[in-house]
């Protein structure tokens, strides 16, 4: 009740009389951590003590009853950096969140509009054990990198690179029928009409199913890039007119008791306007065992060897992750985490990380 208080005393602040009608809702997370990080290079590795802000948000939403099984709902996330003050976006977007306005149907599903995670994306976060911090699947060693790629001295960049949040989405997600639900998502654009252009289209998709100890999960997703300029999908210098990035992931997870396993299969495919393609196949498992009021975690992240055009870049890498969770309440908990990664050629860099954090969640 206190939290519906204050957002709509910020609602009545800010002059947006709709909002004042209509349920609000504030929570979120503060998620800090002192981190010793290496960098792990071949020759004259150096280390520092890090302060690092973890994905901290703060997230308003809520929803309006109208009638017959329909409710309008809407959400604005805010991503920052407590450490800093200023936004965690490298694009400069404060509410870098899931920001969107949609309607929801008890029996025909829902639609939203706006900033927002790709199917492809929802359907595997779960299954990770180290979400937002330190050993994340997304993730280079490190807090705050939530950007995958590999340099071109073979740095270890992350697994499901693929696991996205675009602008200008139109996404449906359908009710929940007894344990499966699909999921699918069209990038919308932003599109500036340019004569004898092409528009880059992207869309993803995702089907899951969660029964008892078990979930399940299919997705795919694909961008095809259009003339530059053009909009969200316009060509750069890096993804020229034609290019296509798609990825295939198939996943599944199993909790009996204390005991939890997940696992995701990824199949990128990444095609420049000229036709050549680079292709490689990555793996994720992870585990969680339960004791009292914690948990300790072990994961490995492989990221296969890509095969480029038809030869092999010879820049396979892997991640090894083991921490544990305490929690202090429902609402506080401390970790600590260490990861360790190993990346070819002997040029990479094989970068590690010492994380010891506390997160709040209100």
């Amino acid at each position: 009740m206190q939290k519906k208080i204050i957002a709509l005393a910020i609602a009545s602040a800010m002059t947006v009389p709709a909002l004042a009608y209509a349920e609000a809702n504030i929570s979120g997370q503060v998620n800090m951590s002192i981190d010793n990080v290496n960098d792990g290079a071949p020759t004259a590795s150096a280390s520092a003590w890090q302060l690092n802000s973890n994905q901290s948000r703060v997230i308003v939403k809520g929803s309006e009853d109208l009638g017959d099984g329909l409710s309008a709902m809407y959400q604005l996330d805010m991503r920052m950096l407590v450490d800093t003050g200023t936004t965690s976006s490298s694009s400069g977007k404060l509410f870098d969140g899931n920001n969107y306005v949609g309607v929801k149907s008890d029996s025909a599903g829902t639609v939203m509009l706006g900033r927002i995670d790709s199917p492809y994306k929802t359907s595997t976060r779960k299954l990770d054990v180290f979400f937002d911090v330190a050993g994340d699947n997304r993730a280079k060693v490190g807090p705050n990198t939530q950007t995958g790629g590999v340099t071109a001295t073979g740095t270890w960049g992350g697994l499901l690179t693929h696991d996205s949040r675009y602008d200008n989405v139109l996404a449906y997600v359908s009710p929940n029928m007894s344990g499966f639900q699909i999921s699918a998502a069209g990038i919308f654009g932003g599109e500036n009409p340019i004569a004898s252009s092409t528009k880059g289209t992207g869309y993803s998709l995702a089907a899951t199913w969660g029964m008892d100890a078990w979930y399940a999960a299919l997705a795919y997703n694909s961008l095809k890039y259009g003339t530059a300029g053009t909009g969200d999908l316009g060509a750069t210098a890096t993804n020229t007119l034609d290019t296509t990035d798609n990825a295939l992931k198939i996943a599944g997870g199993w909790t009996m008791d204390a005991f939890t396993v997940n696992a995701v299969y990824e199949a990128p495919s990444y095609k420049t306007g000229a036709g050549v393609e680079t292709k490689n196949t990555n793996f994720y498992l992870a585990g969680k065992y339960a004791i009292g009021s914690g948990a300790v975690k072990l994961a490995y992240t492989d990221r296969g060897d890509q095969d480029v055009g038809g030869t092999k870049a010879g820049n396979h890498a892997s991640q090894i992750a083991v921490g544990y969770d305490h929690n202090l309440s429902k609402a506080t908990s401390v970790y600590v985490n260490y990861v360790t990664t190993s990346a070819d050629p002997s040029t990479a860099s094989d970068p590690s990380v010492l994380s010891l954090g506390v997160k709040h969640a209100f």
